[in-house]
């Protein structure tokens, strides 16, 4: 039997389709996701202002924290065959332009990965409030709290005060919550 490795993954659009609407590519997303990974809990879905490219709509981000006995490489294949049915295309879209969905492995248990089609912990965790700050609502949902008051994820390696601490170091990324947890379908 294969062990199970907790992973979170960051999901992220602002584009719709010619059908479907960012929120309701997430939620497609996340009921494909679960065809080959436990989803554990996931998070509120948070409007942010785009980074890196900004002449774009605003993203619609969420993240999942989920269980998988995949190896990094065959999830993320798996993930680029969710992104493709959901319309992305990477070879006609601009880098960190519009896209109707992107999922990012952002954690993989306790896994560091440093290769050319696979970094993980995503190379740009700490740095991206449309991550921390989604994440901040697992861990207040779902995290063991240890020793000296701590939380954490099982299998994860950062706790809510790694997470907190990066995320104060952010400002101006304009996030905002639209839509919490519990009112999120699948």
């Amino acid at each position: 039997m294969t062990e199970m490795e907790t992973v979170v993954l960051g999901l992220g659009s602002n584009r719709g389709s010619e059908d479907l609407t960012s929120m309701q590519i997430l939620s497609g997303a996340c009921r494909d996701l679960s065809g080959f990974v436990n989803i554990r809990s996931w998070s509120g879905v948070y409007r942010t202002k785009a980074m890196y490219y900004e002449n774009q709509n605003d993203f619609l981000n969420m993240v999942v924290c989920a269980e998988t006995d995949l190896s990094p490489h065959r999830l993320l294949d798996k993930i680029h065959i969710v992104e493709a049915r959901f319309g992305r295309d990477r070879t006609l879209e601009i880098r960190n332009g519009p896209r109707t969905l992107d999922i990012d492995i952002e954690l993989f248990g306790f896994c560091r990965i440093n290769e050319a089609d696979l970094v993980v912990p995503h190379e740009k965790f700490s740095e991206r409030a449309f991550v921390l700050k989604p994440l901040l609502d697992i861990f207040t949902e779902c995290a063991d709290v240890k020793e000296g008051g701590s939380s954490y994820l099982c299998g994860l390696p950062y706790d809510a005060a790694y997470v907190e601490k990066s995320l104060s170091l952010l400002a101006g990324q304009g996030i905002e919550k639209i839509l919490d947890s519990a009112d999120f379908r699948f």
